[in-house]
């Protein structure tokens, strides 16, 4: 493309800055019209991409050189520009030429630079009207121009390859001068050539040689002026002299006669004269008597690179004697080779004389066929070959008769020493290769040189190919054509033969013709070269299994002529494999490829491609032992069913299936995300390099766990003392270590999948193992109970487990390289969420390996799901199924371990809409739990739907509140919150109070501020948000935005700090990036914060970024000292550290931890799998039909939302319980925390709960536990006693079990289904769960411990107990009566009753326990005990006497002034009194008296002797261990027996009065020394100070028995 003059102009235009800078104005303009005219027919494109620097300096340049030249020489430059010296550079060689104006100039530079073997970057050049004066530069113009003394001169600038030798440039100017000294000579004397042939044509026509033909000579003057009509380009020209020597006639050069090219001194043109050939010599083709022709032997180096031709022309005397010839040397134009030959003189003659000598006629076809022979004959060589071998040629050509035969036609020229060969073949075998076989093998038998070829095709079903060659010797050597054209015969036609014998061999006549007609040119030649048609029939079995639906074909294999040269075919339809795809798989497996050769084959129908690679292997290698494992290896890593990485080697090194080397490839997995720390590189090298012990590992997997392959224990040992042993012989430390994690870990799984295939019968591509983490050195803690590893080259899982029974969500995790860490710490937190439901702890994640560019969302959360289904598959793979009460194993399956068929799913991160996906592949497998296997799906409880997740949370906001003597329901508080409206958590909980008031909020791409909101409206706006298909802070409505707020992009650069912002967050500065200002939200001193989004915001002060594992959220993240809210709600997971919640607690931040606040969602979810089982159950029997049970699941959704909320609410009730009961004494939480991490069941420093000494400081500084340690050690305590249950018979008490199973279902599914509630496959489960909360959440977290620690009882025994006394004293009627106090009385007396409750009842159960119940059963105990604890607690203020009587008034004062209900307050003044109900109750037992004066009689007995004043005493004792404890409560429980006993033996009394003061008179009157001796006992106890202690105890219970004992004799 040639460039607009404007576009031109305005480029010119940039080289007038850096002109004008050093050069005058006139100068410039000088330059800048020379550039027009340089570049006016240069391409624009290509001047537009040089730099400013390179047009500037190559147009000065050029002017530069443009200033002096004499015309006479060539002006010519070679150099490599650089700064220093030219002033400008170029990374190319640039030549410079300047000539007078002639033909030739750039064609012929071009020639020689492309001998030199030079790429011609950039080539400009222009004719220049040029005016001089003395050969300097006076005036320059256009060529059109006219102006006087001046002339054309053309200036040519080429780029070329840099070249930095300076002898090789110096050789390129040599030969570029060269050139053009043959040009000028060649112009030069053009015309006088040319006029010389005129004149030498005029001369034979005008006095022709009498002996010769008229018609002869005036062909060939003909011929002549033919030449000089612009059909020749004449080079050189020279005349000979006949002359006699010796005797002989000579060919002698006239001295002077030169031109052209001959002037030169140059070898290339003078050994091409004739002198030395006598005139009997010549080789006369065309008119014997006047011209013939020959070929030059040197190519030319003007106008053309090919090989000019000589035409001589015989000079006569007036006698008609030969005198001379005249010797033209030139080439032909372009118009000579496209014209007929017949319009040609000379050739036409030529032609004619062939045709005649034919015999055939033009009108007829033989004729016209032999004619279109000699039009398209090669047209030098119809110049030079004579009549008689053109005509002979000829006919044999035309003999062929479009027949597939191969001919070759040699002639020889011995002048030009070539050889002209034509070779005819098949068009339809005809291709490059082909012909370079031909070309190889002429130049071979001819002994010659190739130097080009042509090639003619045509409709013939010949293809034509000459070739020209030069003789390597002086003259042509013999040969025998026919044996010639039969070896080429041979190249071209033998393999199709070979080929279709092997077809039929193979396949038998009828199917090898039909292959033959689909493979017919299929095999391009390269492939017929390399292999011989038995190869081609193999190798077309394989493109058959590509017919059949194999997307590959292979073999490995071994050539016979090359045995130790490994080959590999890949076969592959429609389309080549990327050498770059098979490469890395290839050195995978061990194999250094060292070539490979590409075939196509295009058959009939289809194409399909072969892949030929040539490999080396280190090492010996049976090909037999390995070729099909190879192929199976290779096959399954193209698919994508196995890795392509280092482990592969194993195939080759080891002898091992792709299938062992993926279990091997798993368990390496497996070890890096528990932490092993060698690279994935490192193990498979290890496995690589102990191929013995390698092989042994996977006999041991098999003889573990291969069905087909099972054998004994003894076998099985041996095989790992082999192990063992080859272990020993293990140099290096690391390696030993590598191979002894595989045998241990080998021996830690207890189930695979690995031998159990699809139905059909093929291997599954993902692996997954059930491992037992306890049996697993240096894991990670916690470690839990089950744990199984789900590996495939899509997608990678695990799923963890805290007991048999356990749930948990799985989640599309994004942590590849450590996904198990981060389910980790998520089952560490679903543990304890899950105490309050029926399972334990479970968490799973998994990662996709493969995913596509996110951008593509639908391809993304595609490729999610088919791997969360694999997931799925492959827990479900090796879990028990239940079909009634009869376990059916998985199949295929040897299992190491108990039946285990529970396994529950829910969604989280990720998975949030996969529960469907989940059932639906747990009803594929027939599970027993059908839908209920994964909870939430679209026949469950919809959590974003119901609210539960944030409900549940609000639960503990609300306490937290309520405990500062705030109503969020009813007064204005300020929040900051994490998330948008769009959130579950967020949405929901944001709409849980109209009385919230976010002034701001922050979810990933937006800052939300609001200084100062309007309550009601910014409360409706979030409920549109929350309901409409736009929930982002920017679909807020800004109108509604206070001043000074805003929604602030985070992308944003900085956001500036309005004074509003300013003011409701204290922040100081006047701008702040986005981050920044999250953080000062974060800081701010509002109310509330609400996290209902991902990420951990807050850490403790001494906790690095990196200890937090959330880097997305790094700049922002506070310390929890900067924390100014008041309270935290934790709706999402992990937005604080449990070392910032606990580091908060302390500072005065009321909070809890996330999976306290947000265990509704859980909860939920386990309520929804309980009433699944029961209601799948039903409608299995028919009972009910899905329809209906999906209706009364919808039907249910508010009960059970209540039932979750109940526990959110007693669980957050327990732990302000705890916390002030805490502020007591810790020592029972340090005991506990002491005996559970003695116990292995509770890792101190992993929960981050305070050491002993910690727990001492606080304690003597009347500091407590913070409420989230306080949470940790609840989960635990749930944990404990729930396991402790399910080992023992208490769930399967009737009547305990119906009554907790009532409590766990909704009124509605008990009305209807309530006999079926004990028929609940996890009745025991629920029961334990059900007792465990209950317990726990109402009498404390250390209440069954401290119990066991004093009294040594058995947790299901202290369970009982508990059992008895909560029904007997109606606790959950108090307690309910004491919740029903929120917002009614103050928050701390509220939970100092509970506490005191609390305590009443950890004696009553005590109680229950030592005297068993008074051998009653739990039922008949509670039926015994009831109505008479009733009695007597309606009794309790008339019995009361003297100083018991003051303080239950005073308290139940105390109790109605902070407006507690007068008969609640009544019951719980006398509660501590209410106790000794059971010592009543006994004594009535003993006495058979009445039950008034049974109480009567106590209550007289205690008062006169001070026993509950003595009970203050020993409660009042410091407890430092547990010994001081055991003692304390044993202090107590003798005190209680011997109050019965007196009280017995007070209404036993001899002869004893009826008025039971009375009594109490003559009893003292009776023992009045040993009264004595107690009462002085007691001053002594009541003078005794600081020294009162254990001692002084001991001996006031030895003499309080001895009372006792004296009455009983008395």
């Amino acid at each position: 493309m040639q460039t607009s003059h404007s576009a031109l102009s305005e480029l010119i235009e940039t080289l007038e800055e850096p002109l004008s800078k050093r050069l005058p104005q006139e100068t410039c303009e000088q330059i800048k019209a020379f550039a027009l005219h340089l570049y006016k027919s240069a391409a624009y494109d290509e001047l537009a991409a040089w730099s400013n620097e390179a047009l500037y300096g190559t147009t000065l340049s050029l002017w530069q050189f443009l200033q002096d030249f004499d015309g006479d020489q060539s002006k010519l430059k070679v150099f490599n520009p650089e700064f220093e010296r030219d002033g400008w550079q170029s990374s190319h060689t640039v030549i410079q030429v300047l000539n007078v104006d002639m033909p030739f100039l750039v064609d012929s530079l071009r020639i020689a630079l492309n001998q030199h073997g030079l790429t011609l970057h950039t080539i400009h050049n222009a004719v220049l009207r040029v005016q001089r004066q003395s050969g300097e530069l006076a005036h320059l113009a256009a060529p059109q121009e006219t102006l006087e003394s001046s002339a054309l001169e053309s200036v040519i600038y080429m780029e070329i390859d840099r070249c930095s030798d300076e002898q090789e440039l110096e050789g390129l100017r040599e030969d570029l001068l060269k050139t053009l000294r043959e040009v000028h000579v060649v112009v030069d004397d053009f015309a006088v050539m040319r006029d010389q042939a005129l004149v030498l044509a005029n001369e034979l026509s005008e006095t022709p040689p009498p002996q010769l033909q008229a018609s002869d000579v005036e062909e060939a003057a003909t011929f002549l002026k033919w030449l000089t009509d612009d059909h020749f380009t004449f080079l050189g020209a020279d005349d000979y002299d006949v002359q006699v020597i010796n005797g002989e006639r000579k060919l002698v050069k006239v001295e002077g006669s030169e031109q052209g090219v001959f002037k030169l001194d140059d070898p290339r043109y003078s050994a091409q004269s004739l002198d030395s050939l006598s005139l009997d010599e010549h080789q006369f083709v065309l008119i014997p008597e006047l011209l013939n022709f020959a070929k030059a032997p040197n190519m030319a180096r003007v106008h053309r690179p090919a090989y000019p031709d000589y035409i001589s022309i015989k000079r006569f005397n007036a006698q008609g004697e030969v005198i001379g010839e005249r010797h033209i040397l030139g080439l032909y134009t372009a118009t000579v080779y496209n014209q007929t030959p017949r319009a040609i003189p000379v050739l036409r003659r030529k032609i004619h004389a062939v045709l005649e000598q034919a015999g055939l006629s033009l009108s007829g076809h033989n004729g016209k066929q032999l004619l279109q022979i000699l039009e398209v004959y090669p047209r030098d060589d119809l110049f030079q070959i004579d009549t008689q071998e053109l005509t002979q040629t000829a006919l044999s050509i035309f003999n062929m008769r479009e027949r597939r035969l191969v001919r070759v036609f040699l002639r020889t020229d011995p002048y030009a020493r070539h050889y002209s060969a034509l070779v005819y073949v098949p068009r339809d075998v005809f291709g490059t290769e082909l012909r370079q076989r031909i070309q190889r093998l002429l130049c071979e038998e001819l002994d010659a040189e190739f130097i080009d070829f042509n090639t003619y095709l045509s409709e013939s079903v010949l293809a034509r190919i000459q070739f020209i060659m030069r003789f390597n010797s002086d003259q042509p050597i013999e040969v025998d054509l026919d044996e010639l054209e039969q070896r080429i015969t041979q190249i071209a036609r033998s393999w199709d033969d070979a080929l279709h014998n092997a077809l039929i061999d193979g396949y038998g006549e009828e199917k090898a013709n039909a292959y033959a007609r689909r493979y017919r040119e299929a095999f391009p030649a390269a492939y017929r070269e390399d292999f011989n048609a038995r190869n081609a029939v193999f190798d077309i079995s394989h493109m058959d299994a590509l017919d059949a639906g194999d997307s590959i074909s292979l073999t490995l294999y071994r050539n016979v002529e090359d045995a130790d040269q490994l080959r590999f075919k890949v076969f592959k339809q429609h389309e080549p494999v990327p050498l770059s795809d098979v490469l890395p798989v290839m050195e995978h497996l061990g194999l250094r490829v060292l070539g490979e050769r590409p075939y196509e084959i295009s058959r009939s129908d289809s194409d399909c491609w072969i892949h030929d690679f040539s490999l080396s292997y280190t090492g010996d290698l049976d090909l037999a032992q390995v070729r099909d494992i190879f192929h199976r290896a290779f096959l399954h890593i193209w698919l994508g069913e196995a890795e392509n990485d280092s482990f592969n080697r194993l195939v080759l090194a080891a002898h091992l299936d792709w299938r062992h080397v993926a279990m091997l490839r798993a368990y390496a997995r497996y070890m890096k995300q528990i932490g092993f720390s060698f690279s994935q590189d490192y193990i498979a090298n290890t496995l690589s390099l102990h191929g013995d012990i390698t092989r042994d590992l996977v006999t041991l997997f098999d003889m573990r766990f291969d069905p087909e392959k099972t054998q004994s224990e003894a076998a099985e040992s041996q095989c790992v003392s082999r192990i063992e042993q080859g272990l020993e012989k293990v140099a290096s430390l690391s390696e030993d270590r590598i191979l002894r994690r595989y045998l241990e870990l080998i021996q830690a799984t207890l189930r695979t999948n690995f031998y159990q295939p699809y139905a059909e019968g093929r291997a599954k591509p993902y692996i997954s193992f059930k491992l037992e983490p306890r049996h697993i050195s240096d894991m990670p803690k916690p470690r839990p109970m089950f744990e199984i590893f789900v590996y495939s080259p899509r997608v990678e899982g695990v799923h963890l487990r805290g007991s048999k029974v356990a749930r948990g969500g799985l989640r599309w995790s994004d942590r590849h390289e450590d996904f198990r860490t981060e389910v980790l710490g998520l089952v560490k937190a679903q543990q304890v969420k899950n105490a309050v439901i029926v399972p334990a702890g479970a968490k799973g994640g998994f990662v996709c390996k493969r995913l596509p560019d996110a951008s593509d969302r639908e391809a993304f959360l595609a490729e999610g799901i088919e791997c969360y289904k694999t997931f799925i598959r492959g827990l479900l793979d090796i879990t028990d199924n239940l079909d009634g009460d009869a376990i059916l194993p998985p199949a295929q399956v040897l299992r190491h371990d108990e039946d285990d068929p529970y396994l529950v799913v829910a969604a989280d991160k990720g998975t949030a809409t996969f529960s469907d996906i989940a059932n639906g592949i747990a009803e594929e497998y027939g599970f027993w739990l059908g839908d209920a296997f994964a909870s939430g799906g679209s026949q469950g409880y919809d959590h974003k739907k119901m609210g539960i997740t944030a409900r549940g949370a609000w639960v503990s906001v609300q306490r937290h509140f309520r405990e500062m003597g705030h109503d969020v329901q009813r007064e204005p508080f300020s929040v900051v919150g994490i998330g948008d409206m769009g959130g579950d958590v967020f949405g929901n909980g944001m709409l849980l109070s109209d009385q919230i008031k976010l002034v701001g909020a922050f979810n990933h791409k937006h800052i939300f501020i609001d200084p100062n909101p309007d309550v009601t409206a910014s409360f409706k706006a979030r409920q549109q948000l929350f309901a409409g298909p736009k929930s982002g802070w920017d679909d807020y409505p800004a109108d509604l935005i206070s001043k000074g707020g805003g929604v602030f992009s985070r992308e944003a650069k900085s956001i500036v700090v309005t004074p509003e912002m300013k003011a409701c967050f204290e922040i100081k500065a006047d701008r702040l990036t986005p981050n920044e200002l999250i953080s000062a939200l974060l800081r701010s001193p509002v109310d509330l914060v609400w996290n209902g989004g991902i990420g951990t915001y807050v850490k403790a002060h001494d906790e690095t970024h990196a200890e937090v594992g959330d880097k997305a959220n790094d700049t922002l993240r506070i310390d929890a000292n900067q924390l100014r809210c008041r309270v935290v709600g934790e709706g999402g997971n992990l937005g604080l550290t449990q070392r910032a919640r606990i580091e908060a607690a302390k500072a005065g931040v009321r909070l809890y931890t996330d999976f306290i606040d947000n265990a509704g969602g859980v909860n939920c979810s386990d309520h929804e799998v309980n009433i699944k089982i029961m209601l799948n159950q039903v409608v299995s029997n028919g009972d009910l039909t899905l329809k209906q049970r999906n209706q009364l699941l919808e039907d249910m959704t508010d009960e059970v939302a209540e039932l979750v909320l109940n526990d959110s609410y007693t669980q957050a009730q327990a732990l302000a319980v705890a916390e002030f009961g805490s502020r007591e004494g810790v020592s029972h939480y340090r005991r506990m925390i002491d005996d559970l991490e003695h116990d292995g069941q509770l890792d101190r420093e992993l929960e981050f709960l305070p050491s002993d000494d910690e727990l001492a400081e606080r304690e003597a500084e009347g500091l407590g536990m913070t409420r989230p340690e306080l949470a940790v050690l609840l989960a635990y305590a749930k944990s404990d006693i729930k396991a402790s249950l399910l080992a023992s018979d208490v769930p399967e008490d009737h009547w305990l079990s119906e009554q907790m199973l009532s409590r766990a279902f909704p009124e509605a599914l008990r009305e209807r289904f309530g006999d079926r509630l004990t028929e609940h496959r996890l009745k025991r489960e629920l029961v334990a769960t059900m007792l465990t909360n209950q317990l726990v959440d109402h009498m404390g977290i250390t209440f069954v411990h401290r119990l066991q620690d004093t009294a040594s009882l058995t947790i299901p025994d202290i369970v009982r107990g508990y059992v008895v006394a909560r029904d007997v004293f109606d606790i959950p009627a108090l307690w309910d009566a004491l919740e029903a106090l929120d917002h009614k009385v103050e928050s701390g007396l509220q939970l100092q009753m509970m506490h005191q409750l609390t305590r009443m009842m950890r004696r009553s159960t005590r109680w229950f326990v030592r005297h068993r119940f008074a051998g009653l059963s739990i039922r008949e105990a509670v039926d015994h005990f009831t109505p008479k604890v009733r009695m007597i607690a309606e009794l309790i203020g008339e019995r009361l006497s003297g100083e018991a009587l003051s303080d239950w008034k005073t308290r139940h004062e105390q109790l109605v002034a902070a407006d507690v209900p007068a008969e609640l307050a009544g019951r719980l003044a006398g509660i501590q009194h209410l106790y000794n109900a059971l010592n009543i109750i006994q004594a009535e037992r003993d006495t058979g008296a009445k039950l008034p004066q049974v109480a009567e009689a106590y209550f007289l007995i205690g008062e006169k002797l001070s026993l509950p004043w003595l009970n203050q005493q020993i409660v009042g004792l410091e407890v430092h261990d547990q010994w001081e404890a055991m003692a304390r409560e044993t202090y107590r429980d003798e005190l209680d027996d011997r109050q019965r006993a007196l009280a017995v033996s007070l209404l036993t009394l001899d002869e004893g009065a009826p008025d039971l003061e009375d009594r109490l008179t003559q009893w003292e009157t009776r023992h009045a020394m040993q009264v004595d001796h107690w009462s002085q006992l007691l001053e002594d106890v009541r003078g005794g100070g600081s020294h009162v202690g254990y001692p002084l105890f001991a001996v006031a219970m030895r003499q309080l028995a001895t009372l006792a004992i004296s009455d009983a004799d008395g």
